[in-house]
């Protein structure tokens, strides 16, 4: 009964927030103290304890602090310069795009800044190109997706943070990294198909792109403290992979993304590289962040009223182990359908111990299945990666045309990512 309410709780959050329009988060909070205090005995606070504290940090710390680079023109500035020095290869424009994408990620703008300044100059770029405007949905995505797991990015410190309980440092940077490479190529392949199938390579007229104004001084100086906090990110890691020290060790362990990304907050306002103000206004993007936790909060009691054990119990139990993996991925694949994949992975990670040691299949394997899972479904226009990929959508009947395609491509992402797993293709890494 509790798993049925449960159920009907998410998809009546969905459908009331799109046909009134208002922010699913806000209906799916609504719903959990709702559903918390008359259906699963929960008192309010046991409800709210669901709440994503850890991502919403995440969240506010890492778009707070990459703000700066987007409110001074930082990051849009590099993204011109790339087109500008690429804009008369019109046949490879889906390429331009997806690798300009990839090089404001690889800066740490974040799975959630970078698209929403981006977003706006690929369906610009495929509107005036007659282009099929999935093109810059995926391209949006893909590139996104595919390089969110770079060591220096929050989206790393986020996602492999919460695997540190379970695996420890070392072991949760492995996985963080073997699942970037899956990204990169099966993404970057998936995208090249998709835009031959649907003619996004054919020749078009040049798209003449206004060079770059040079960098000023805030934007110079928003790259040296980007930079630094990289390094300071990144260089002990790899010197503890190599040769491990108490040092790096401890920097390891205690200076992670949000003390950083604290402190270059703070440097930025006093550096006076941008309003903070401004940043805190038109930077941090709230509607996403109470979409992600709210909706994070009401899925967040699944462990509460028995879900999660269910869930542990039939992988675990008398399963083939060749179909473990796969039927893992496509669960976290479904529940993140509706929900950032942030959200749900603490409550998976936490499920990999008993169901690695009841089925024999490898726990680091079985992580890898989870992250991937959580990620490829986030197309889903019901979740956050596909939010982000269309925000700069602003024709409503194109959004709509987009909203099956998007779902459709979300679910092929995991089923297809499901068979490798079924071959065999996570095990044979960490053989």
């Amino acid at each position: 009964m509790n798993i049925l309410i449960f159920v009907i709780a998410i998809v009546a959050s969905i459908v009331i927030g799109l046909k009134w329009k208002a922010n699913i988060g806000v209906i799916a909070l609504a719903a959990a103290l709702i559903c918390g205090s008359f259906f699963f005995g929960m008192k309010p606070n046991a409800v709210l304890a669901c709440f994503p504290v850890n991502l919403f940090f995440y969240m506010l710390l890492g778009t707070f602090f990459y703000g700066f680079g987007m409110n001074n023109g930082t990051f849009q500035n590099i993204a011109q310069r790339i087109l500008h020095a690429f804009g008369k290869y019109s046949r490879f424009m889906p390429i331009i795009m997806y690798l300009t994408m990839a090089v404001v990620m690889a800066l740490g703008a974040g799975s959630y800044a970078a698209p929403a300044f981006l977003s706006p100059i690929f369906f610009g770029i495929v509107i005036e190109m007659g282009m099929n405007p999935l093109i810059a949905a995926l391209a949006c995505y893909t590139a996104c997706t595919a390089f969110n797991l770079l060591p220096w990015t929050s989206d790393f410190a986020q996602k492999t943070g919460i695997l540190v309980a379970t695996f420890g440092n070392e072991a949760s940077q492995t996985i963080g990294l073997v699942a970037m490479g899956y990204d990169i190529v099966f993404l970057f392949i998936f995208f090249v198909v998709f835009c031959l199938v649907t003619g996004g390579f054919r020749k078009r007229d040049a798209k003449d792109f206004p060079p770059a104004e040079p960098l000023n001084r805030e934007q110079r100086w928003t790259l040296i403290i980007i930079l630094a906090l990289a390094l300071l990110l990144v260089v002990p890691m790899v010197i503890q992979l190599f040769a491990p020290n108490p040092v790096t060790k401890w920097m390891g362990t205690y200076v992670d993304f949000r003390v950083c990304a604290a402190v270059g907050i703070v440097v930025c306002h006093f550096a006076k590289i941008g309003d903070i103000g401004d940043v805190i206004k038109h930077s941090i993007p709230w509607g996403a962040v109470l979409l992600v936790c709210g909706t994070g909060t009401l899925v967040g009691m699944a462990q509460s009223i028995g879900i999660a054990d269910a869930i542990g119990s039939f992988l675990g139990g008398a399963l083939p182990p060749k179909l473990v993996e796969p039927l893992f991925m496509l669960i976290c694949g479904a529940l993140s359908l509706v929900v950032s994949g942030g959200v749900i992975q603490p409550m998976m990670t936490g499920l990999i111990p008993g169901i690695a040691a009841a089925s024999g299949c490898d726990p680091m394997a079985l992580a890898v299945c989870m992250m991937v899972g959580l990620q490829y479904a986030g197309f889903s226009p019901f979740s956050m990666g596909g939010t982000m990929a269309t925000i700069g959508c602003t024709d409503d009947k194109m959004r709509n045309k987009m909203f099956l395609p998007m779902l459709a491509i979300a679910i092929s992402f995991v089923v297809i990512t499901a068979v490798v797993s079924w071959f065999g293709f996570f095990d044979f890494i960490f053989a």
